[in-house]
């Protein structure tokens, strides 16, 4: 089962993009990095609506 050459060439191929999920390429990287920092800015806009403000 794991003697198959294909299986193996597929499971280096997918490991040698280093981080990020399995089998998602440098398409995939940049989708979940585009989906990060959108939660990181909803989350810094939410944070600044809720932080009450001074009023002079």
């Amino acid at each position: 089962m794991y003697n198959n050459t294909g299986t193996l060439a597929a499971g280096a191929g997918a490991g040698a993009g280093g981080s990020g999920l399995a089998m998602t390429g440098v398409a995939g990287n940049l989708i979940w990095i585009f989906l990060a920092s959108f939660a990181i800015l909803a989350l810094g806009m939410a944070i600044l609506r809720t932080v009450p403000r001074s009023q002079r």
